[in-house]
């Protein structure tokens, strides 16, 4: 599902989609497009608004941090966010409407 332009989204900056009715937050990592849930499993913080350093965002609300590549929290195996594929066809942005699976 086409959710935005290219370039439309800055590189090292995210925004929240909509997906099939669920809230998406898709990133530019230095050119390169990840798409995650956009609810830290913590306590709801919009991962979309958070900061981006390589392939890692940080949640806003309480420095939670992810694996943009996987899902998976840096600092252990007991969160994550689901992952949808992304891809880039002719200056649009698509993402999956189903996450990968785990």
């Amino acid at each position: 599902m086409t959710v935005a332009r290219a370039a439309d989204v800055a590189p090292g900056t995210g925004r929240a989609v909509m997906v099939g009715g669920r809230e998406i937050a898709l990133f530019n990592a230095a050119g390169t497009f990840y798409a995650l849930e956009n609810t830290c499993p913590h306590q709801g913080g919009p991962l979309a608004e958070g900061w981006i350093e390589g392939s890692t965002v940080t949640c806003p609300w309480h420095a939670w941090s992810f694996r943009m590549t996987d899902g998976g929290m840096t600092l252990g195996d007991y969160a994550s966010v689901e992952t949808f594929d992304v891809r880039v066809e002719d200056g649009e942005v698509k993402v999956s409407r189903t996450p990968r699976s785990a």
